[in-house]
């Protein structure tokens, strides 16, 4: 009887360990979800730009007008 009762606490205890992990993990996709919305025009801004960047040194670079070494 002691045994059963052991695998019994043992199983509730594994499940309210995955529980807890599926709480963090959701709330981190929310927040993530979140800071993507609000920054996610100032992040494709500064995208846009370093790739504009990279594009004009390595064109530079290639013809031998310029870009920084």
């Amino acid at each position: 009887m002691i045994r059963i009762n052991k695998q019994r606490r043992d199983r509730k205890q594994s499940g309210q360990g995955m529980t807890e992990y599926i709480i963090i993990v959701g709330l981190i996709a929310i927040f993530l979800i979140t800071a993507v919305k609000k920054f996610g025009g100032a992040l494709d801004a500064t995208y846009e730009k370093a790739s504009e960047k990279i594009k004009e040194d390595v064109t530079g670079a290639m013809s031998g007008t310029g870009g920084t070494p």
